[in-house]
């Protein structure tokens, strides 16, 4: 597990910062972390930093305890159901296509959860950050990843990301924006402040483009003992996002529709678990091939479940 370096070196590729006042932060004799600036302390609370107030730390604890039987549910469907990995293998290299080619350097993974962008990450990037409040799944991904020395991890809010301002041109989310309704325009603002001028924010959310698709998600999400009856847990359709995105200062520069057969039963084994032990690579690429055949059709994409964007500051 990689610990990024906190010097004040503006050389150092993507330095911590106190993700209250934006200063230097500096290693204490305890294994911690304190600002120079404003005193903050960030104590050693798990295997990789924790940039959060002692508030904020007893809040998130309580409720990644609270939910732990759906959160093991759906690491265990992430790393073990076969199709499943294949399925990620295939949207994150979706996700890294919109990266522009000649964009390389540091990379920022915002609300990871268990990283799979970083665990896919190409040669180019030679720094990364790993960023979730999970910090259950953070120190998972680190332990995996043990061996990448350019992917560093930490238990952090993305409304206050402890990165410098201007210090990477690409952030990547991966289903999560969603998730972070309440706090949206801060995080937003946030994606803004550290990508570089020109630089590149690529996402993926759930998609909420046609009547048919909201309403089936609504009645999933109501019934299900692993989201439960969460009011946040509503995608975007690409006018709402291309208005939020516009909000902070980030233009929208392509929005795609995908997701409807494979992603079910090949994506989210944990709700959809009829092929959570298939092995067959055979069904999962007639499943994939149908997806991209059914992206297509104009009378069918609108109905898809997912979103695939980018947009540029």
């Amino acid at each position: 597990m990689n610990a990024l370096p906190v010097s004040a070196d503006p050389a150092a590729p993507l330095a911590l910062v106190c993700p209250e006042c934006r200063a230097p932060l500096q290693s204490t004799a305890g294994g911690g972390l304190r600002c120079s600036a404003c005193g903050a302390d960030f104590p050693a609370r798990a295997a990789v930093p924790v940039l959060l107030s002692e508030s904020a730390w007893r809040e998130c604890r309580a409720h990644l305890d609270a939910e732990a039987a759906a959160r093991d549910a759906y690491a265990r469907a992430r790393r073990a159901a076969p199709l499943t990995l294949r399925y990620f293998d295939w949207w994150v290299g979706r996700m890294l296509d919109e990266i522009p080619p000649a964009f390389g350097g540091a990379f920022v993974e915002l609300m990871c959860g268990g990283a799979e962008v970083c665990r896919r990450l190409p040669a180019r990037f030679t720094a990364a950050l790993a960023l979730d409040l999970d910090v259950d799944m953070v120190e998972q991904a680190a332990r995996d990843l043990a061996g990448d020395g350019r992917i560093a991890f930490v238990c952090g809010t993305a409304a206050r990301v402890p990165l410098p301002d201007a210090c990477t041109s690409v952030v990547v989310v991966q289903g999560a924006l969603h998730h972070a309704r309440p706090v949206l325009a801060e995080v937003l603002a946030e994606i803004h402040r550290i990508l570089k001028p020109g630089g590149v924010l690529v996402g993926s959310e759930p998609a909420n483009d046609h009547p048919l698709t909201r309403a089936i998600r609504e009645w999933e999400y109501r019934r299900s003992t692993l989201h439960g009856n969460d009011p946040e847990e509503e995608g975007f359709d690409r006018a709402e996002l291309g208005a939020l995105l516009g909000g902070a200062g980030l233009r929208l520069d392509r929005y795609r529709q995908f997701g409807f057969i494979a992603y079910p039963l090949m994506g989210n084994t944990d709700l959809v678990p009829l092929l959570r032990a298939t092995r067959s690579r055979a069904l999962g690429t007639a499943l994939l091939a149908l997806d991209q055949l059914l992206e297509r059709l104009p009378g069918i994409r609108g109905l898809a479940w997912a979103s695939l964007f980018r947009a540029f500051k």
